[in-house]
């Protein structure tokens, strides 16, 4: 849920997610952020529907269809609704406030909860916009469970940004690709980042009795013989839901031969049927259905 609430956050607020890791008792976050100055009314209320739905009333602002109404009047009214809405994007304070507010709203309901889950406000760091600041602390981020001694592979951690880029999510995958501005393809971009995100976790931060998880000098020498790349015979280890969940699977040809002769247990937007599986492993294989969830584990 917080992940949810994390991808939509960044959708509405304008913000880049390059990187994220969930632990048990914190969180971590690498996010660009660039001003909002102003927006097209018709942007604000794309982003108004994504972000609350065109049919739920907040309680604490406008509704969807309020918002279309005072926007097509106009005037001062109009204007005042525009400031109040724009000041809530482009702004890391905003950004944090809202997300951590709605995480906790969620938690509290559902167990029962009252009061704060926070224990401080989040501490924050300004990162240079280059790709070797940025892959270094990407890399620390992701590399939190394998400090914690969770797994020793990132990618095995479903809530880091690495993971859900590995299993083919568009947004970390987009996340990953943002950490190197001047290299060509994700594939590329995937396995650059997997030699530095196991370059770093080669050395462990080994503070007192914690942190002491660490990548071996046998993984990360295979790692580097794969240059970066990740074995087929590891994927297939995992559960991978394309083979039980992607409805059809085979060639590009295959899969749309099947979609034309179905079209019409299909939505009207939707023109095309084959959709290729993430990473370089699985050749040329497609599925039907574009799983964006568990997709491996």
């Amino acid at each position: 849920m917080f992940v949810q609430m994390l991808v939509k956050q960044a959708r509405f607020a304008g913000v880049d997610l390059l990187g994220y890791c969930i632990m048990s008792n914190h969180v971590h976050l690498l996010i660009r952020v660039t001003p909002v100055e102003s927006l097209s009314d018709t942007e604000i209320l794309k982003r108004y529907a994504d972000y609350y739905g065109e049919t739920k009333v907040p309680q604490s602002t406008y509704s969807f269809s309020d918002l279309s109404a005072i926007f097509a009047k106009g005037g001062s009214d109009a204007e005042l609704a525009r400031t109040r809405i724009l000041s809530r994007m482009g702004d890391l304070p905003a950004f944090m406030r809202e997300l951590k507010q709605r995480f906790t709203i969620w938690y509290n309901h559902k167990h029962e909860n009252s009061g704060t889950i926070w224990a401080s406000r989040y501490k924050s760091l300004i990162v240079e916009n280059a790709a070797e600041s940025l892959t270094k602390v990407a890399a620390y981020i992701d590399l939190n469970p394998v400090r914690a001694e969770i797994v020793t592979d990132p990618k095995d951690y479903r809530w880091c940004g690495y993971a859900a880029a590995s299993a083919g999510r568009k947004i970390e995958k987009e996340g990953i690709t943002q950490l190197f501005p001047d290299m060509g393809s994700l594939s590329e971009c995937m396995q650059a980042y997997r030699l530095i995100l196991f370059g770093k976790g080669y050395l462990s931060k080994g503070v007192g009795d914690k942190d002491q998880g660490r990548i071996s000098a046998e993984i990360l020498e295979k790692v580097i013989q794969q240059q970066g790349e990740v074995a087929l015979h590891e994927l297939l280890r995992l559960r991978i839901r394309y083979f039980a969940d992607g409805a059809v699977l085979g060639s590009r040809e295959f899969v749309e031969s099947l979609f034309r002769e179905n079209r019409d247990r299909f939505g009207k937007k939707r023109m095309s049927g084959a959709r290729a599986l993430p990473t370089n492993a699985w050749g040329h294989l497609h599925v039907l259905r574009d799983l964006k969830r568990r997709v491996y584990g």
